[in-house]
This record gives C-alpha cells, structure tokens and sequence, in this order.
C-alpha cells in the first residue's frame, strides 16, 4: 500500500478500493451494485453514496483481517498449538521472533489498513449527514443508525490495535494524503477511548437489519435487502456488547467483562443467536457454520462464491489443508499428534476423543495416523459442495469472531475471576455437556478448565495467543510470562514503514 493510500480510498468507489488493496470486491460480498468513480465534492449526495460508502468500510476491515491471513498470523501461532512445517516465516511468529526480516512479519506489523478502516469510518461520520439534505429517502433515523455502526466498527478496530500492538495513535477525525504525526497513546487510552466510542451509540442498533419484528428498526427492507442478507455481517447490538465485553475482559476490567456478556447471552433469542452442536460447526457444505453469513455469527466476515469472493489467502485453509483434503502435499501448519492428545485428554469429547478401542473419533483433524494430521475443523472449498474436491484450493469459509459458544465462555471467565464460582462452574458444564463432555469436579482450577476449553472449543478461530495472555495476567504464575506483558513483548513490534512515515512514534522497546 503506498504513502497517500488514505487519500486514494477516500476518493474511490468501493470498487476502486478493493482493486487498490489486491482483494476482491468489498461490496461483491454482499451483492450490491458498485458505485461509479467520484470525487468526494460530488459523492454523499443520494442514499447510494451512503450504502457504498458504509459497505466499503466493512470490505475495508474484512481485508485487514485478512490480508497475508492476519487474524491466524496474530492470534493463532505465537506460543499457540500449530507447529509449522517448512515455513520459517510462520515458525519464527510460532517462537516469538516477531523482528524477523521475513516479508511475512513485516507485512504483518504494518497496522495501515487498519487505520484505512478508521479514516473511512471517520469520513463516514463526519458526511454522511449532507445526504440528509438532498435525498428524503434517508431519514434521520436511518443515518443516525449508520453513525452508530461506524463508531462500532471504530472501537473493534481500536481494540485490534491494542491488543496487537499495544501503545497506538488516535485518530478522531478523517485525513487526506499522508498518515498524520500523532504520537501513540497508552493501551489504556485507547480501550477507554474504543469502550466510549461504542458505550454512546450501542442501543441505537437494532437486533436486525430488514425486519419489521426488530423493535429499534421495524422495516422490511435495510439499504434495499432483508436481514437474510445483514445477519452475520453488519454489527448489530448484540455484536456492540460482545466488543465490549471483550474489551473490558483485555482491560481486566472483568466485572464490567461480565455484564455486557450478560446482556448477549440474556438477549441472544432476540439477535437470533445460539449454541451451535460440532456436526454444524465442522460441516464442509453451503449448509455449514462457517459457510456465507449465518445469523448465528455474532460477528462475522462472509466470503461468498457466489460473489467470487474465495480465494487462497485470507482463510485458516490455507494454512492448514494439505493431502488428502486438497491437491497440496503439505500443510504449512499443523498439531502435532502428542499435543492433540494432551489438549483433548477426555472421554466423549465429540471434538477428539480415542474410545475403548483405540480407535480415534473426530471431526477436528483427518488422516490423525498418518505422518501428521490435518486440521480440518474449518473446511470450505468453493461453493461447499458436498464431497467437493480439493484439486482447486479455492477456500470461502467466514471469518468468525465471535460466536454463543465464544461469548459464553468469555461470561464464564470473567465470573471465575470475580469469584462466582457457582455461575462460572454452571456456564463451563453446559458448554462442555454440549461437547459431550461430563461435570468438572470440586477440586479442578476453574480459570484452568475455563481456558482449556476455550482452547478445545476455538481452536483455529484466531483466539489462542490472546488467551494466553489474558491467562497469564490472571494467574501471575509463570515468571518469564510476567516479564514478557511488563516489557510489553506480548505485542507486535511497529513496522518500519509506520516509524518512517511518523517521527512522533517510537519503537515498542522490547523490540528495539
């Protein structure tokens, strides 16, 4: 992406800017005509201007999650379960050598195209409003429901950036040409300002997007689609408290963490969101978990083939499948068979399990007794065909951040932590009676079977290395690990790039 990059994305469609980050068609996603090329002076004159323009934002965010597979690259590998196989690139992220001169961890220090993100939903905020004046079918209601989503997407991505790199700058309005000279703030700073950010505009989205039953919005059509199209894929109320949640929970603010994952769990029939059983989640059809946008996806980042929106980059797939799930020969990560067997040690786990027998039972890995296993839990090629054949890597499974069963076990966490041992122990047995798995007993650590299972449960989701921070900080037992969070080495270092381009920032010290 080169230095005027902002100025650039303002001024294009959301098809220009798709083409100038070198991924598909941000509004091909949702299947949403494209707008013609404008400059802003002639743009945010007609609620077609505002579909693009807010639609373009939500391609922007999808790509910078995605992009050289980011969100496994930091959430996934460092001190994670997968091992990888003939990649030092992804070993190095596996080890922890994040000032690696590989392209790969270069590539991923640069938090640009999540400031791309930030500068669009700014633009949004601060434009929109004109097209109130020169087309009536955008009420006020309908904008101030739009502004509220941008906000939300501004303090998810404010919480990407902290939890990944810490220390960042706050950008609180759009700027043209070159990334602006601000320094960092605090990580505090900037998950107080991302929690303000989405506390003022949270109950001012709806449940749905295109329903008449959602008591915030009650209109069949949204931006000209019903919620069959929106579910899963624009942030909605439910999608506001989950962030909030997660941001307090990073905060270790867990009493705060426990109410807005309350609320989710509390209000989930009303966004229509549920438990969701093994069979769904690891299903390879266009009936699966991971296929398109599903309601149940609190958040959510749809690839459709049916849009051409697949592709070999941007999903776990590509990182994980190998022979004989696709033509590759290796996979370039993968769990070696000792540790799978140490992670899931229980009988009846649905997930993994070796019966009486000796017989292994799962649907999380293929070919376990070969040379090595294959993760396959997320697994869709193409349009998910049944029984579709791997000789066309062409991967389009969801990127998912959040589901009941994740929430849930955030909820499960934050009450372990404030002591309510009875609440914590209820919620982690019912997640674990859904994967077939029987009652902790009295004398089992419950912040230790509480990230077990969040580590059982997502694994492959892009949760692990964020977990075991968040464990780490609690428990305050390993030593080394407590050196690492005070020397700030549990983030990402700053990129070149963002050091060169702004002389207020400083390199995160560890990384020095």
């Amino acid at each position: 992406m080169r230095k005027n990059i902002i100025l650039r994305f303002l001024l294009c469609s959301t098809i220009a800017i798709s083409a100038m980050f070198g991924t598909s068609s941000c509004e091909k996603f949702l299947d949403v005509e494209s707008n013609h090329i404008v400059n802003e002076e002639n743009k945010w004159k007609d609620i077609n201007d505002i579909r693009g323009s807010l639609l373009g934002v939500y391609g922007l965010l999808r790509t910078a999650l995605a992009e050289n597979n980011a969100h496994w690259l930091y959430g996934e590998l460092r001190n994670g379960d997968f091992t990888a196989l003939n990649r030092r690139d992804l070993q190095d992220i596996v080890d922890g050598r994040l000032n690696s001169s590989a392209k790969l961890i270069q590539e991923g220090s640069d938090w640009r195209r999540f400031y791309a993100v930030i500068n669009a939903a700014n633009l949004f905020i601060e434009r929109s409003y004109e097209v109130l004046e020169h087309d009536k079918q955008y009420t006020a209601a309908l904008h101030e429901i739009d502004v509220a989503q941008m906000r939300v997407v501004k303090g998810f991505v404010y919480y990407l950036l902290a939890r990944t790199w810490g220390d960042v700058p706050i950008w609180d309005k759009s700027y043209e040409g070159a990334f602006p000279k601000i320094k960092a703030s605090s990580v505090d700073q900037v998950l107080t300002y991302a929690e303000n950010e989405i506390n003022a505009v949270k109950d001012k989205l709806p449940f749905f997007y295109g329903s008449f039953n959602d008591p915030v919005l009650p209109a069949d059509l949204y931006l000209g689609s019903t919620s069959v199209k929106w579910s899963g894929v624009l942030f909605n109320r439910l999608s506001a408290y989950t962030i909030l949640a997660h941001i307090n929970a990073l905060s270790g603010n867990y009493l705060e963490a426990s109410v807005f994952a309350d609320y989710v769990i509390a209000n989930a029939t009303r966004g229509g969101i549920a438990a969701t059983d093994i069979a769904d989640i690891t299903n390879t059809t266009n009936v699966g978990f991971f296929f398109g946008n599903r309601i149940k996806h609190i958040i959510g980042f749809p690839f459709p083939n049916s849009s051409n929106e697949g592709g070999t980059d941007g999903h776990i797939e590509s990182l994980t499948l190998a022979k004989p799930l696709v033509s590759k020969p290796n996979p370039d990560i993968y769990v070696k068979v000792e540790r799978i067997v140490d992670i899931f040690n229980e009988a009846g786990d649905q997930r993994f399990r070796i019966d009486s027998t000796g017989t292994v039972q799962t649907s999380y890995f293929a070919d376990f007794g070969g040379i090595r296993p294959i993760f396959k839990k997320i697994h869709i090629i193409r349009n998910g065909e049944s029984g579709a054949d791997g000789s066309l890597p062409f991967f389009t499974s969801t990127l998912v951040f959040s589901r009941f069963e994740e929430i849930n076990l955030l909820r499960a966490e934050a009450n372990a932590v404030l002591g309510r041992t009875e609440l914590a122990t209820a919620i982690l047995n019912q997640s674990r009676k859904n994967r077939g798995l029987v009652e902790i007993g009295p004398n089992v650590d419950l912040i230790d079977a509480v990230f077990q299972e969040r580590r059982k449960e997502l694994m492959g989701e892009g949760w692990r290395w964020f977990d075991v921070v968040r464990y780490n900080k609690i428990k305050k037992n390993d030593p080394a690990f407590q050196k690492l969070i005070a020397q700030k080495g549990i983030y990402w270092p700053i990129s070149q790039n963002a050091l060169a381009n702004n002389k207020e920032l400083q390199q995160n010290t560890y990384w020095k």
